[in-house]
């Protein structure tokens, strides 16, 4: 199984790809690299002993996700790219709607057209209602968001 992770050289993108790795799944990678750094990629494949694809580069990017699409055979797509901090959502609330959403819908339109249908998206806390009782579950209430992170995550 090959799958396309978005936002595969962050934090948890990278994590996700060493595990992917290690189950033998062939992983491909997109980042623009503006919150993390292609080292963890590195230090990825030496731990596992395994290579994987990366492409640097943004997700609106429609003419690179074709690329992608045709070069790899992608059974499933895990999309952690975003903009994810809080308090800078509040400074720059449009950078966050026009990234967040056009990068999910820019994805989806081609994933559509090349007939990818598996999708793991990574949401956020952020988009349960303020007072929600704890722990969250999937069925407690959403909406309500507080910032504009916690609405591109809830938008989507």
């Amino acid at each position: 199984m090959n799958i396309l992770v978005t936002g595969g050289a962050g934090y948890i993108g990278s994590h996700t790809c060493l595990e992917l790795l290690e189950l033998g799944c062939g992983v491909v990678v997109i980042d623009n690299l503006c919150n993390s750094n292609p080292e963890s990629l590195r230090r990825v494949q030496e731990l596992c002993g395994q290579s994987l694809d990366f492409y640097e580069g943004d997700i609106r990017d429609e003419a690179l996700l074709r690329k992608i699409f045709a070069q790899h055979k992608i059974d499933c797509v895990i999309h952690f790219g975003g903009l994810k901090a809080v308090g800078e959502s509040v400074a720059k609330p449009l950078e966050y709607f026009d990234n967040n959403l056009n990068s999910t819908l820019t994805l989806t339109r081609v994933m559509g057209e090349v007939g990818v249908k598996n999708l793991i998206f990574s949401s956020s806390a952020t988009v349960y209602t303020t007072g929600s009782e704890m722990p969250l579950k999937e069925t407690s209430p959403t909406g309500g968001c507080t910032n504009p992170y916690g609405w591109t995550k809830y938008m989507t």
